[in-house]
């Protein structure tokens, strides 16, 4: 990713990764990024197939779902915040959720996970949860 002095970002370098286990919301997002400029994208089904992802790839921020198969969103979120993953640098995750419980939005936060989005996700409130996540203002 790359910043100018204004604190711009360059939407065409930025490399999203999408974790949800259902294709349908997978490629629902990837639209959405697509039409901020967001081209760069990896998809993950489950969380094992995102540690390998995050392992062999530069992420920028990461698009995740609460609800899947194989762990929550949140214990994934929680092993990558605490670096108890190895090989894996600290990337922005912004929560993508159906999940809308005051228990699990205050655990994402207490986790350390910038933003939070409902599902159906517009691009604009996208573009904006991704700008804050990277710390800048849109």
């Amino acid at each position: 990713m790359t910043e100018n002095s204004h604190k711009q970002i360059a939407w065409d370098s930025v490399v999203c990764l999408i974790v949800d286990d259902d294709k349908f919301s997978r490629t629902f997002t990837k639209t959405a990024l697509y039409q901020i400029g967001i081209k760069n994208t990896k998809e993950a089904s489950n969380t094992k197939e995102a540690v390998e992802i995050l392992r062999n790839f530069k992420i920028d921020v990461i698009l995740m779902d609460q609800q899947m198969p194989d762990q929550t969103g949140l214990t994934l979120a929680k092993e990558i915040k605490e670096g108890s993953i190895k090989n894996i640098n600290p990337t922005p995750i912004i929560m993508v959720t159906v999940d809308t419980k005051e228990k699990t939005v205050m655990e994402a936060k207490d986790i350390g996970i910038q933003e939070y989005l409902v599902k159906p996700i517009s691009p604009l409130a996208l573009k904006k949860r991704i700008c804050t996540a990277f710390g800048i203002k849109s």
